[in-house]
C-alpha cells in the first residue's frame, strides 16, 4: 500500500477526562511523523475537558472536536464510530483519552506498513503505566513481540503463552476497516477484543515494529477488570462479546476448542464464578468445558483430602 506522505487519523473517544487529556495530545503533538488528524469525540463530558481540547484545537487546526448530541448513543465504541466517519486518513490510529504515544511510534508503523498490502497490519510494544512521572518500562521478550505472516499461528501463540495488546498498539488501514466492520455499539465490555479480533482475523499478515511503544494507564476510576465488573450490562456484554469471537473464529479457522479460546474463556469463567454465578448458569451450554474441569477438579480435591485424613489416621494408629 505505497502512499506518499499517508494521512493517519487519529481517533480519541472521551468522556470527563479533563484531568489526564492533555498529557494524550501532547504525545500526539509530539509525533515525529506530522502528517496526521486527529479527531477528538466528547461523549457530553461535565467536567471541563471540552476547554481544554478546543485550546488545543485552536493551538493546531490538526485537531478536530466533535461534541455528541443527545440523540447519538453514548460509549466509546459509538464514539469511535463517529470518528471513523469524519476521519480522511490512509491509515487509523484508536487512542483512549488517558493513554500515550511514543513519539515514534507513528512513523516506524507507518514505514512497515506502507510497504506492504493494505490489508497487513502493525502492532508494537506498550507497557502500563500510572503517571507519566514515572519511570516507564515496555514489557520485554513477550512470546507475541513478532511478526505474523499467519494470522491463525497469532492465536496459537496467544493461546499457548497468553498475551494482549491495548487498542494504541495497533495501526491499520482504513481498507481493513471497511472489510471487518465498524466497532459493535451493542458491546459495553470488551468491545475492543471483538472489534480486533476480526481486524486480525481478517488481516493478510501482522508486522510487529520493534522500535515503537504505547504506554496503556493502569485504571483508577472506572476500572473494568473481569473482577471488578460493576453493572449486568457489563457482565452480559464481556459474554456475548466471547460468543460472536468464538462462532468467527470457528467460521474463520474451521477449528472448535481452539487453545486461544479456552484460555479466554477460562478467564471469564474464573472471573465470573465468585460473585456472579446466576451469569454462568444462564450460560451453563457456552461455558460447559470450564463448567466440567471445574466440577472434575472439585472432586479431584475432595478425593485428596480424603485420602490425606485416611493416612493421617493410619498414621496415629501406628
Amino acid at each position: 500500500m505505497l502512499v506518499k506522505n499517508p494521512l493517519v487519523s487519529i481517533i480519541i473517544p472521551t468522556y470527563n477526562r479533563a484531568g489526564v487529556i492533555a498529557e494524550t495530545l501532547e504525545s500526539v503533538l509530539l509525533q515525529t511523523y506530522q502528517h496526521w488528524e486527529c479527531i477528538i469525540i466528547d461523549d457530553r463530558s461535565t467536567d471541563n475537558s471540552f476547554e481544554i481540547i478546543d485550546a488545543y484545537s485552536k493551538r493546531d487546526s490538526r485537531f478536530k472536536l466533535i461534541v455528541k448530541n443527545n440523540n447519538q448513543k453514548k460509549g466509546a465504541s459509538a464514539s469511535r464510530n463517529i470518528g471513523l466517519d469524519n476521519a480522511t486518513g490512509d491509515y487509523i490510529q484508536f487512542l483512549d483519552s488517558d493513554d500515550l504515544l511514543h513519539s515514534e511510534k507513528i512513523e516506524h508503523q507507518v514505514a512497515l506498513l506502507n510497504e506492504n498490502d493494505r490489508f497487513t497490519i502493525s502492532i508494537c510494544k506498550w507497557e502500563r503505566f500510572e503517571s507519566s512521572t514515572e519511570e516507564i518500562k515496555e514489557f520485554q521478550n513477550k512470546a507475541d513481540y513478532r511478526n505474523f505472516d499467519d494470522t491463525e499461528e497469532y492465536f496459537k501463540t496467544i493461546g499457548k503463552y497468553g498475551g494482549f495488546f491495548p487498542p494504541e498498539a495497533f495501526l491499520l488501514s482504513r481498507d481493513s476497516i471497511k472489510f471487518s466492520g465498524y466497532w459493535n455499539e451493542s458491546l459495553t465490555n470488551n468491545d475492543d477484543g471483538e472489534f480486533f479480533f476480526r481486524i486480525i482475523s481478517n488481516a493478510s499478515k501482522i508486522i510487529f515494529a520493534e522500535k515503537a511503544i504505547v504506554y496503556h494507564r493502569k485504571a483508577v476510576q472506572g476500572n473494568e477488570n473481569l473482577s471488578e465488573l460493576d453493572s449486568h450490562e457489563k457482565l452480559y456484554s464481556l459474554v456475548n462479546s466471547w460468543k460472536i469471537i468464538e462462532a468467527l473464529y470457528v467460521v474463520r479457522y474451521n477449528q472448535e476448542n481452539s487453545d486461544y479460546i479456552n484460555k479466554k474463556k477460562e478467564a471469564v469463567y474464573s472471573s465470573l464464578k465468585q460473585k456472579h454465578k446466576f451469569i454462568i448458569k444462564e450460560n451453563r451450554f457456552f461455558f460447559k468445558n470450564q463448567i466440567k474441569q471445574d466440577n472434575f477438579t472439585l472432586k479431584l480435591k475432595k478425593i485428596i483430602k480424603k485420602i490425606k485424613l485416611r493416612l493421617h489416621k493410619h498414621a496415629g494408629r501406628i
